[in-house]
């Protein structure tokens, strides 16, 4: 019998301060491992036998132990002996990828002191800290690291009849390069058909799947097996589409009055907008907006009309008549609170200090909107201000005359209490009016609006967007609370807290009109946790592990506004399903140390970072610098971002080995050091998202923006549309023509040449090959070079020093098709042949636009890479010089 191979025991050394956090650079230290290996690797805790943390001291861990199931409150305790002589190792192994996090417990030393009694220090628990393990991706039994993927996002409502179509498209974009495919939402849609307002989550499209979920299955595994095509979806877990039928049975799920009384105030106004808005005719206002003058009329009617009409100041202020009667009526009755602080001579208080001390003792209700005159004044603890001044009121000796004075000194108090509530409700409708005008100018009359409804006002296209969805009565909903039918859309809000809930009882902005509104989709809520609303945490984690039994990626649609903690629950359900998920989020946090609590605790893969953001050629270059590995002769060799790329990763044939004959010897030990890691970027060229080059910048700048984002050490992405090079930005809602691309024409066991084609396809295909060559080969240092309208990448392997360069020149407005100027460039000491030499011709005329933006399809203007003579490759000694042609 052959002897059992040896394998090396791999281990990645985790130095621990001795406040239990993790000792290595990064602020905060952001700590992502690679993926889980055959046989395991193990994370080595290193505490120094001294420290404080080891004093009846214990490390607690969630990494779960062979064959067991990952669960986040669960932890495994490892003592921690104090040693004088040595350093505490602690060997914990890892055996699959995920989120983790540890923390220490211990006893600190009681404070050094000479004299008295020392009180014994109690038990401490450090803070938590988190360590993501990288999922292990394969296709066709080819590792692809999370650095290797090229993916490509496709709108599935556009990708025609399925199978053929589909068929069609997947040889077509397998043949370009590309590894994995993102689909958008492929569940049944809501009834504005945008894919991100899903119907109903469990189902899949039946118009496109008549076989529902088998037909998915089925399309993943012809997906993976004959086009070496990873899946990837899209997961919407913040929001449903508004005429979900579960909302109906169902609609303490999402915000209403009930659920959430602080938006009543915010209801009402919507309410009252849309009435006034029905009502303009009959008020003799403008009911189409051609000027801004006729907006402003408009406007005026909003005081009175609206915010007049429902006395929206009754919800921030208290009813100085009532409260002050029972108040008085409180004191008179001895029925009188003593227990709030009333220290001092009280009678020499200014009016505003007893105001107050009424508002911070006397009114519980100043902690969130709701209900109106919801600050009221706690009469027994009002009535112990006027015992104060007053002294306990006496029936024999009062009389009707200090019952008038008492009731006259609340009232001043009262008014002065109203004072602050009247002024932040001033601010509010200051806010309140200027959004409104704001938007409508926006959508009505700006030039780049959209010019809603041609600026007609009617009952369909109100003036404003209602903030909330009425559901229909009918005999469903009828069993319920009329107060629960109306449920809050979801939206978005410039430079918002991540971590705040708009629509929750901190948050005005569903009442400031703050919100940029989606009316198609209603925002779910899912509280504090699975008690707050348990069929909807129920039915959305039916949803993902759904999803998780198909795909192996996951795109987190509106990341930046899914409360953590529902994001986090949910993904740890989603990988007990599939324990290898890739996760991409989309994540506008604007706030790099909130992108690092995200990425850590969600155990997020990449962030989607998108090329077409970018305004110049600089800050391309910036971006490329970003997301291009670590610079050419770096010391620092022990990162772990790619290890999953370096020799020591097991085969797949050892993989089988070691699963048929269970966990062989091991070998040395190769220790390797935690360096934090960066986070780790999905870098798209252009996302479904995105305005195209044609719009954005110039046709041209289509090759050089894809070569770029495919030159960097980070996942890479495109969209389909953009190596056809579509004039527009696809509309999700409306837009109903399907795909067309000259790849999808290739016959079935046909391949695509590498080089000039219609559009950049054939160059697409070789840049995609080498990005995966270059991630798959450990090509992790690189050198990025701006210079005017160019922008030069270098990408070098460590050890070897071979490397691939890249010369782009980007096209931005106004550049040219010469040289711009751009010198030779000298590689010193390298010698380097041309793989390639090519640049795009695009018509993009208004007539070639317009004849592709009003075709039956959606298609491409005319294009074509063509070869680019002239470019010059040569040897000077050990050195080598490239020079660009003059059309360049």
């Amino acid at each position: 019998m052959a002897p059992q191979q040896v394998h090396d025991n791999v281990v990645h050394l985790l130095p621990l301060h001795d406040d239990g956090s993790p000792n290595i650079h990064g602020d905060p230290a952001y700590i992502y491992l690679p993926p889980p290996s055959i046989p395991h690797y193990s994370i080595r805790f290193e505490i120094h036998g001294t420290s404080s943390i080891c004093r009846e001291g214990s490390l607690w861990v969630n990494i779960p132990a062979k064959g067991e199931q990952f669960d986040r409150k669960k932890f495994r305790e490892y003592k921690l002996e104090p040693n004088f002589n040595r350093n505490i190792l602690i060997d914990v192994p890892v055996y699959t990828a995920g989120a983790y996090s540890y923390y220490c417990t211990y006893t600190p030393l009681p404070p050094f002191t000479t004299s008295g009694k020392v009180e014994t220090p109690k038990p401490t628990r450090t803070q938590t800290y988190y360590i993501d393990v990288a999922p292990k991706l394969h296709v066709q039994k080819q590792r692809v690291p999370l650095d290797a993927v090229s993916l490509i996002s496709l709108l599935s409502k556009f990708m025609g009849k399925y199978p053929e179509d589909w068929d069609r498209h997947f040889h077509g974009i397998s043949e370009r390069g590309y590894n994995m495919v993102h689909f958008t939402p492929l569940m049944i849609r809501g009834d504005s058909n945008s894919p991100y307002s899903i119907y109903d989550q469990h189902t899949f499209d039946k118009k496109v799947f008549p076989n529902g979920e088998k037909d998915v299955a089925d399309m993943v595994k012809k997906m993976e097996e004959q086009y070496g095509l990873l899946g990837m979806t899209d997961v919407v877990l913040n929001h449903t589409a508004n005429n979900s039928k579960w909302l109906e049975h169902h609609p303490e799920a999402g915000y209403n009055i009930n659920t959430a009384p602080h938006l009543q105030p915010a209801y009402e106004l919507d309410s009252a907008l849309l009435n006034y808005s029905a009502n303009l005719k009959n008020l003799g206002l403008p009911t189409e907006l051609k000027s801004e003058s006729e907006l402003l009329r408009i406007m005026e009617g909003i005081k009175v009309h609206v915010i007049g009409a429902i006395k929206l100041w009754e919800f921030y202020i208290c009813d100085v008549e009532k409260d002050c009667q029972h108040a008085v009526g409180a004191w008179m009755e001895h029925d009188v609170d003593t227990d709030s602080p009333l220290d001092g001579d009280v009678s020499s208080w200014t009016l505003k200090q007893k105001a107050d001390w009424l508002r911070e003792h006397a009114c519980p209700g100043k902690d969130r909107m709701g209900q109106r005159f919801r600050r009221h004044i706690q009469p027994r603890r009002a009535a112990f201000l006027l015992q104060r001044l007053f002294g306990s009121y006496n029936k024999g000796m009062n009389s009707s005359s200090d019952e008038r004075t008492a009731f006259g000194t609340m009232r001043r108090f009262l008014n002065e209490f109203n004072l602050e509530n009247y002024r932040e409700y001033d601010n509010d409708v200051s806010a309140i009016m200027e959004q409104i005008f704001n938007r409508t100018k926006y959508v009505r009359l700006e030039g780049h609006g959209p010019k809603v409804n041609g600026g007609k006002i009617t009952l369909e296209y109100p003036l404003i967007e209602s903030y909330f969805t009425r559901l229909p009565v009918n005999e469903t909903t009828q069993q319920h609370d009329p107060n629960s039918l109306a449920l809050a859309n979801n939206g978005w809000v410039w430079a918002a807290d991540v971590m705040k809930d708009n629509a929750g009882p901190k948050s005005k902005v569903y009442l400031r009109r703050e919100l940029i509104v989606w009316g198609d989709c209603v925002k779910l809520r899912f509280g504090s946790g699975p008690e707050d609303s348990p069929f909807l945490w129920k039915f959305m984690e039916e949803y993902v592990q759904l999803m998780a039994r198909h795909f192996v990626g996951f795109r987190i649609d509106n990341c930046h506004s899914t409360p953590l903690h529902v994001a986090e629950h949910m993904l740890d359900t989603a990988r007990r399903v599939q324990p290898n998920l890739m996760v991409a989020a989309e994540l506008f946090s604007g706030d790099e140390r909130m992108d690092f609590l995200y990425c850590q605790r969600l155990g997020i893969s990449c962030l989607i970072r998108e090329m077409m953001q970018t305004w110049s050629t600089a800050e391309t270059s910036r971006l490329v610098h970003i997301n291009c590995g670590r610079p050419i002769g770096s010391f620092e060799r022990d990162d772990i971002s790619g290890l999953d790329t370096h020799p020591h990763a097991p085969t797949e044939g050892a993989q089988k080995e070691a699963q048929t004959n269970g966990e062989p010897p091991r070998g040395r030990t190769i220790i390797h050091r935690i360096i934090p890691s960066k986070i780790h970027a999905l870098l798209m060229d252009c996302t479904h998202d995105n305005e195209t080059p044609i719009q954005r910048r110039d046709g041209r700048d289509t090759l050089p923006n894809s070569a770029l984002t495919a030159m960097c050490a980070s996942a890479a992405g495109s969209v389909f549309g953009m190596d056809e090079c579509f004039p527009r930005i696809i509309e999700l809602v409306h837009e109903t023509r399907q795909y067309t691309s000259p790849y999808s024409n290739l016959k079935p066991g046909e391949s695509m040449r590498i080089g000039p084609t219609e559009g950049t396809g054939g160059v697409k295909r070789v840049m995609n090959q080498l990005h995966t060559i270059m991630a798959m080969d450990g090509y992790d240092e690189s050198f990025v070079h701006h210079e005017g309208e160019y922008i030069t990448v270098h990408r070098m392997h460590p050890k070897s020093r071979k490397g691939y360069y890249l010369i782009a020149h980007t096209a931005y407005p106004g550049y040219g098709n010469g040289n711009a100027g751009f010198p030779s460039q000298v590689l010193a000491g390298t010698k380097a042949k041309l793989l390639g030499a090519w640049n795009l011709e695009v018509d993009q005329s208004q007539e070639a636009q317009q004849a592709a933006i009003n075709d039956k399809v959606l298609r491409g203007v005319p294009s074509h890479t063509r070869d680019l003579k002239g470019v010059k490759v040569e040897s000077r000694g050990q050195d080598t010089v490239l020079t660009v042609p003059e059309k360049f």
